[in-house]
């Protein structure tokens, strides 16, 4: 796929949106500090709070803001979430901030997860991602993909024990899938919450 990160299949359960923005500090009305997102269709202000961001992003907006007290250009991983069908950018978390952006990725996601319903008739896609062994994700959530027509019949069966892999990108506010390959499912997590929500 066009711009899109070439890699081994995933071992482990994930959802991953990336995006390129504007990292600007807290005041001129702003109580926390803000991300800026900008080009490929994600674009909008995300207010930087606590709870929103992972341990890794927290270390890293200190930091960069510390170097860049005027605001600075980063490259975003989002943990995205979704509402009504379309990616939720104020539901959605910072899993990673980095100081690298790469354009070409922005608007880009990739998810591994475990099928909970598919609507083929709709394209409508339901990915349960679940927590990793050693992860930061209390409990599971699902999120909502679309399947454009001509991809829908491309979309494998898997049973119990299988698990989809899918890569696509974000248009007009949906995470459109372009590419759907059959997986084994990860080993989970069984207990115990942790910080963090990836």
């Amino acid at each position: 796929m066009e711009g899109q990160e070439t890699k081994a299949k995933p071992s482990h359960y994930h959802a991953v949106v990336r995006a390129t923005g504007t990292l600007l500090p807290a005041g001129e009305g702003r109580k926390h500090p803000v991300l800026r997102l900008e080009g490929r269709e994600l674009e909008g202000e995300v207010p930087l709070k606590r709870k929103r961001l992972s341990p890794a992003a927290r270390k890293r907006l200190a930091h960069t803001l510390r170097r860049h007290p005027e605001g600075a250009e980063v490259g975003v991983r989002l943990w995205p979430r979704t509402g009504e069908g379309r990616l939720d950018l104020q539901a959605s978390q910072v899993g990673l901030l980095h100081a690298h952006p790469k354009p070409e990725l922005a608007g880009t996601f990739s998810v591994l997860g475990v099928v909970r319903a598919w609507e083929e008739a709709a394209g409508l896609l339901v990915l349960e991602v679940r927590p990793n062994p050693k992860g930061l994700l209390p409990k599971p959530f699902a999120l909502e993909l679309l399947v454009p027509g001509e991809g829908r019949r491309r979309v494998p069966r898997v049973g119990a024990e299988g698990a989809l892999w899918v890569r696509g990108r974000v248009h007009q506010g949906f995470l459109l899938v372009e590419e759907v390959e059959a997986a084994e499912k990860p080993p989970e997590r069984e207990a115990g919450p942790r910080e963090g929500a990836g």
